[in-house]
């Protein structure tokens, strides 16, 4: 039972984390993001938070939408 407990804790742990933007590419000057969904706001700010590092901004250059999720495609300029 305990294990059980730990199995189905561990699943909705990922199953929370899997509504978040991931890495797809990152070579500067840009980044590549995959989300799920419509909301594109968290693959933004990541965007940003990882283009300032060279003094740059975030500038969205496509949205390829998947069947299961899209992909944010970004441009440090």
């Amino acid at each position: 039972m305990r294990y059980l407990l730990l199995t189905v804790f561990g699943a909705m742990m990922l199953a929370g984390c899997a509504s978040e933007p991931r890495v797809v590419d990152s070579v500067p000057p840009g980044v590549s993001y995959r989300f799920s969904g419509d909301n594109v706001a968290e693959a933004n700010r990541r965007a940003d938070r990882y283009c300032a590092q060279y003094g740059k901004r975030a500038q969205l250059q496509s949205v390829t939408r998947g069947a299961v999720d899209n992909i944010a495609q970004y441009e440090c300029g």
